[in-house]
């Protein structure tokens, strides 16, 4: 089946439009403006553009086959500009690299899926309604996208924005998905009005062009002006917490070996937390998995007593990561991916956690993360396909690890009264409605707990630490951000970013950050509006479907 009908002879690629080399040169075009609107480019900017190269290209495609062939090749260069560093090429771990590979191949095929949409659309109802459809329709795309537990919403439009924080604080009424929604409106209007003007039927001054622009320009500045209100107000903090972050900046390949014991592993740990704890904290901050051992097992039972009698004595909470295992002593009850002990139907699945110890507490709360790195940390549907469970095995570390289901808010003693404090694991900040659901169930303050020191001095730390910028602004909770070898620091509940350490440096910080119990519009009511555009394009296609029936 034929999109278009229109031929040039004067071509060299497939008989149709332009030439193959032209575009090449629009699918490298769109692909480089993508990722370079990424961190650690400070800006930005390019995402507003990023798209129309793209749109030119889709103009005068022959068929399906070619929309999808292109799209995949502009993203695959997208992709690659901006996850390049996914495979971990400093580590040690051939599994890494692997999935790191497969994820940079694998990931510009869903970016085909707006793509044959659109031009679907542009082909049943013509262009215009298409360009309007197409704002909604990707953020729609986007939304659906990070769902499924194959999800992997790295490079969502919104993450381009985490420098420019005073555009984007809107988004604690929208959303993240609010912000992927302006930009792609602004390249939808920025293609619109070039394609007009190249074709000569738009000159200024004449009104239409004019409206254009100014409607273009609106866009531009209107989230600007909204910014620096927002920012200039100055509300006071109902109260503060003190979070000191400690940095060990411990290789992530050695930590798990066996060359040191686990009490000695237990005291380099807490060298750094010993120092703090002169300047009083409310509670210290270790990184993802720090304790590298089941330490609530009873076969560290020495390791954990020690731990306890320590905080007792230095008198500050700690939080940290640890893995932890949980045993079903039913298996006809236990899930379908929790792994069976040999000759016995005890079953169990180890889980990627966190732990609050306060001093004077016995037993301490436990959080299981929930949000799962696809194949570097489980297998996709595994639950529903026990046979794959084998087929992940890291070199370092616990790999399959469990998924949890905690929704429960730390609660955190302090001078003041009771806090509550939620440590989101590495990969679950880029989910925005699973974070602002730990802020609207009572989390007064943010903290992350991270390991990124497996992606060596590359572009990977600068991305995640940037995306928390936006879970903070959404929700207007301060965050102190834990990263094994960096980057730690602490952002501010308006995205502003302050103390932020060196990759791979041994350290400490520590900070007052408010605290706050107010929730904000998206914290309350979630993806109300990516949910709305997913049904406004639904009716979008029913439209197109229907008065194709009816042209019939």
């Amino acid at each position: 089946m034929k999109i278009i009908t229109r031929t040039d002879s004067s071509t060299q690629g497939d008989g149709t439009g332009r030439s193959t080399g032209s575009r090449t040169a629009l699918a490298a075009s769109s692909g480089l403006l993508f990722a370079l609107g990424f961190p650690p480019v400070p800006s930005g900017v390019t995402a507003f553009a990023a798209l129309v190269p793209f749109l030119f290209l889709l103009e005068d495609l022959p068929d399906w086959r070619s929309v999808f062939r292109w799209s995949y090749v502009t993203f695959l260069i997208a992709s690659a500009g901006t996850l390049w560093w996914i495979s971990g090429w400093w580590g040690e771990d051939p599994w890494l690299k692997v999935a790191g590979v497969l994820v940079n191949l694998i990931l510009p095929i869903g970016f085909a899926l707006p793509a044959l949409g659109y031009m679907f659309l542009r082909r049943r109802m013509g262009q215009l309604f298409s360009i309007v459809a197409l704002p909604a329709l990707w953020t729609a795309w986007e939304w659906l996208l990070h769902l499924p537990e194959l999800s992997f919403p790295w490079l969502l439009l919104a993450n381009t924005q985490t420098y420019d924080i005073q555009s984007i604080q809107f988004i604690s009424w929208t959303g993240a998905f609010g912000a992927t929604f302006w930009i792609v409106t602004v390249n939808a209007l920025l293609f619109h009005l070039l394609r007009r003007w190249l074709g000569g039927q738009w000159r200024l001054p004449q009104r239409r062009p004019v409206m254009a622009l100014a409607v273009l320009l609106l866009l531009l500045v209107l989230p600007r002006i909204h910014g620096a209100i927002v920012l200039d107000e100055k509300p006071s903090a109902e109260s503060a917490i003190r979070i000191a972050v400690i940095q060990p900046d411990i290789n992530p390949y050695d930590k798990w070996g066996d060359g040191e014991t686990p009490m000695v592993k237990l005291r380099n740990l807490l060298s750094i937390y010993d120092s703090l704890a002169s300047f009083h904290p409310d509670v210290a901050l270790l990184p993802e998995t720090a304790i590298p051992f089941r330490l609530l097992q009873a076969t560290y039972y020495e390791e954990y007593s020690w731990l306890r009698r320590h905080i007792d004595s230095v008198g500050v909470p700690l939080l940290s990561g640890f893995p932890h295992t949980v045993f079903y002593d039913n298996p006809e009850t236990a899930p379908g991916s929790a792994r069976r002990i040999p000759d016995s139907d005890l079953r169990y699945h180890d889980f990627n956690s966190a732990l609050l110890l306060e001093p004077g507490d016995r037993q301490p709360q436990v959080y299981h993360k929930a949000r799962l790195t696809p194949l570097s940390e489980r297998i996709p549907y595994l639950d529903a396909l026990p046979f794959l469970q084998n087929a992940l095995s890291w070199g370092v570390g616990i790999s399959n690890w469990g998924q949890g289901s905690d929704t429960a808010v730390f609660s955190l003693r302090t001078a003041s009264g009771t806090t509550g404090i939620w440590a989101m694991i590495c990969y679950e900040t880029l989910y925005p409605s699973f974070v602002a659901g730990f802020a609207d169930r009572g989390a007064e303050v943010f903290g992350v707990i991270t390991n990124d020191g497996w992606f060596g001095k590359s572009s990977g730390p600068y991305q995640l630490m940037q995306y928390t910028v936006l879970r903070a602004i959404e929700n207007r909770r301060a965050v102190a951000r834990c990263a094994n070898n960096g980057i730690s620091c602490f952002i501010d509940p308006y995205g502003r970013i302050s103390d932020k350490t060196d990759l791979y440096t041994r350290t400490g910080i520590i900070a007052d950050l408010p605290l706050r119990t107010d929730r904000t519009f998206y914290t309350r009511h979630g993806d109300w509006l990516p949910l709305g555009l997913t049904v406004v394009t639904g009716f979008f296609f029913l439209f197109a479907f229907i008065s194709v029936y009816y042209k019939k």
